[in-house]
């Protein structure tokens, strides 16, 4: 039998913030023509909608189907894989050199897609039961309050006040990653204990789904490696902010809880390694070219 978790209101609310500011950053870094940009380009969209939103549930039920999950564990999972646009995506999409625009503009795509599939998802994934605390309707004009207003807000400023704009962009990126980084650590203990009653295979499913996702992004992600980077780290980072929203009001579950900042803590270091790989690749790559480019036979 399932026991309740303990969740400290203090968490949610740091994970509210997180999620408002992260929105707001997106928007920051994005004007309507890096959008229109990418829309126009129909490799990228169809690369970016293929790693984003048809491959994740396949990936999802394949993990499913070779793991003994608990319910709530392959809730969670579904749900992820139908929630694309990861908005703390472009905390990671900053150390691409050249690409934030671009990410941004992916993001705030993905993050409206996910508006949509996310909670329709949720009316066939969750119980029956989910929708007595706070209806799903409720929930999603919630998120999209959470997220879609922050976002445009961010479009409008950058708009109409460019620098205004680039001034708070890292300011506001920094205070989404001390609410990030604060609702991980506080939510530690409660995290462990329902990870603990949802078992080892959780932690591991959830793993290697972080991993596949970035693998299919990183192949996806076109001929140059920013783009590679890029895509692989707005494949895997889901909108976890999202589905929280949705489990959060909708279920009194928190064991579901447990699994969505259980994926939050998880895909910190994999996103890490890859940052931090891909700039000691581009640091040797710059420096060989500076060194070729010095030598005699040039």
């Amino acid at each position: 039998m399932q026991t309740s978790v303990p969740f400290d209101t203090s968490v949610e609310l740091l994970i509210y913030a997180f999620i408002a500011l992260a929105s707001l950053c997106i928007g920051l870094s994005t004007t309507l023509a890096n959008v229109t940009a990418i829309l126009g380009d129909s490799r990228v969209v169809g690369r970016a909608l293929t790693a984003n939103i048809l491959l994740p549930p396949v990936l999802a039920g394949l993990i499913i189907a070779a793991f003994p999950l608990e319910p709530a564990a392959q809730t969670v999972l579904l749900l992820l894989a139908f929630a694309p646009g990861g908005i703390n995506a472009v905390q990671f999409s900053t150390k691409v050199p050249g690409q934030i625009a671009s990410a941004g503009a992916l993001l705030l795509l993905l993050s409206a897609v996910s508006l949509v599939t996310a909670p329709l998802a949720a009316l066939t994934l969750l119980p029956p039961s989910a929708e007595v605390s706070v209806p799903l309707g409720e929930v999603a004009m919630r998120a999209l309050g959470l997220i879609a207003l922050p976002a445009m807000a961010g479009v409008a400023l950058r708009r109409s006040s460019p620098e205004l704009a680039e001034k708070l962009y890292k300011p506001v990126m920094l205070a989404s990653l001390l609410a990030f980084i604060a609702s991980v650590v506080l939510s530690t203990e409660a995290r462990q204990q329902g990870l603990a009653q949802l078992g080892s295979s959780t932690t591991v499913a959830i793993l290697i789904f972080i991993v596949a996702l970035m693998a299919v992004g990183w192949l996806l992600g076109g001929p140059d490696t920013g783009g590679r980077q890029v895509l692989a780290v707005s494949t895997n980072l889901r909108n976890v902010g999202l589905v929280y929203v949705l489990v959060d009001g909708c279920c009194d579950d928190t064991l579901m809880e447990a699994a969505v900042l259980g994926f939050m803590a998880l895909m910190v270091l994999p996103n890490l390694a890859l940052t931090v790989g891909c700039a000691v690749w581009r640091k040797r790559h710059l420096t060989q070219r500076m060194t070729d480019s010095l030598s005699p036979a040039h």
